[in-house]
């Protein structure tokens, strides 16, 4: 603990986070160079997100899941079945590219740790679609209206004893396991364990031990090509992430159309859900920061775009709880980086209500002037960059685009060049000229 920690600011913690992750503070540097690089490029990151006009330019950061893969010749599929490969894409494409900040290789999961728990909340390359796609969300009704109140009560419960079996198939016989509370007291301790010796409850949780296995030989295989990109002087762009709680109630339990209906069936249900759901989303975003020693926090925003539903609903059932969500990670240290998909023309007023320079906002198709006019020095802001342009457009296109672009956004300060997706495909000539006509253009 940093002396002085409990009595500083958001802000403040935020400013010790940041610098420590900058710092390169921990990692294994090849040389003095690439300690310098290192600090030079979370440096341009770090003065964005708080809003400083650094001495040199934007930084440069174009999110990426899948594409990096396929710039070197592997299927998404190989990537996620040979950490090696992923691995090495991770270190080429850093340096081939030379981004102020690359791509979080995890993101691409270990598939056969998927297989074995058989798992169902998505399609993956090589499984249910081509080993050349990228995730497909298998979005359904995982938790049934009735269980409202179990989840509010208890959401780590339902989470083991109903959510898993539904959406793994190697875990169904979870349901059949009774609550944890059984083991309170000895006489009722015994019950609980045998009911853990039924044979499909062990297979159940063999499962969860044989994915574990292969999840952590995995990490070991890639944690060195981590270790050599960071050594390299190459930041990721993220050290972990989190959502907002109404995403996260209607992504992977009650599904966008149930939840919808919610709304206006049973609306203290889903606010009483997504209330209790804050501090969980705190701690997912906080515990990955620490562990990873990176303060920025991943946050994909995916119901709350224009269009989606009324000012009025958003800000009863979706702002409140997203806003506490952004402060908690920010007491904590963290640097919550709002991935805002979709157009947020009409809740740019909601975004300006946060404390200055305590979030950054990546935006899709949002209006980047009105972004600027609105969240100009309050918010780090970003990204607007069409993805359809690096696949189909030309080297100019890109270029001038690009230009235009920071033009419009960049002001004096407080912006980070991005692309308004994550990208599953690109083009080597088309993405590197956006990220050589940042560097060249993007200047204070």
């Amino acid at each position: 603990m940093i002396e002085g920690w409990e009595n500083m600011s958001s802000s403040q913690k935020q400013e010790v986070f940041l610098a420590k992750w900058a710092s390169g503070e921990g990692i294994a540097f090849a040389d003095d160079e690439a300690r310098a690089a290192y600090q030079y490029r979370a440096g341009l990151i770090r003065d964005a997100v708080k809003l400083k006009k650094t001495p040199d330019r934007v930084p440069v950061v174009p999110l990426a899941v899948f594409a990096p893969i396929m710039l070197y010749g592997y299927s998404a599929k190989q990537a996620m079945y040979d950490p090696h490969i992923l691995g090495k894409v991770l270190v080429d494409y850093s340096r081939d590219y030379d981004v102020d900040a690359t791509f979080i290789a995890p993101m691409v999961m270990h598939g056969p740790a998927l297989d074995v728990l058989g798992y169902n909340l998505y399609k993956w390359p090589g499984h249910g679609i081509r080993d050349e796609q990228g995730y497909q969300f298998i979005e359904k009704e995982y938790m049934k209206s009735e269980d409202y109140d179990h989840f509010i009560a208890d959401p780590t419960d339902y989470w083991l004893r109903v959510w898993f079996p539904r959406t793994h198939s190697a875990l169904k016989p979870l349901a059949q396991m009774p609550p944890l509370y059984g083991t309170m007291e000895l006489p009722m301790a015994g019950p609980w364990l045998c009911t853990l010796g039924a044979p499909p409850i062990q297979e159940a949780l063999k499962a969860l031990l044989e994915a574990g296995r292969i999840s952590f030989e995995w990490i070991q295989a890639l944690g060195p090509y981590i270790g050599q990109t960071f050594g390299s002087g190459y930041p990721m762009c993220a050290g972990s992430a989190t959502k907002a709680p109404f995403d996260a109630l209607g992504d992977s339990f009650r599904g966008t159309t149930q939840l919808m209906m919610d709304l206006y069936r049973r609306p203290e249900k889903v606010l009483e859900a997504v209330e209790r759901l804050v501090p969980l989303m705190i701690s997912m975003g906080v515990g990955g920061a620490l562990a990873n020693n990176n303060p920025l926090v991943f946050i994909p925003l995916h119901k709350g775009a224009d269009g989606f539903m009324s000012n009025e609903q958003f800000n009863k059932f979706y702002w409140p709880s997203l806003k506490k969500v952004i402060l908690g990670l920010a007491a904590n240290g963290c640097m919550p980086v709002c991935f805002v998909e979709g157009g947020y023309n009409h809740r740019l007023e909601f975004l300006a209500e946060l404390p200055k320079g305590e979030c950054a906002f990546i935006f899709d198709r949002t209006d980047m002037a009105r972004a600027r006019e609105v969240l100009g020095g309050k918010s780090c802001i970003g990204g607007g960059f069409p993805v359809s342009l690096i696949i189909t457009g030309t080297v100019q296109e890109v270029e001038q685009e690009t230009r235009k672009l920071l033009d419009t956004a960049a002001g004096d300060g407080g912006y980070i060049l991005s692309i308004g997706c994550a990208m599953d495909e690109a083009r080597e000539d088309t993405l590197k000229a956006f990220i050589q006509a940042g560097k060249k253009y993007g200047r204070y």
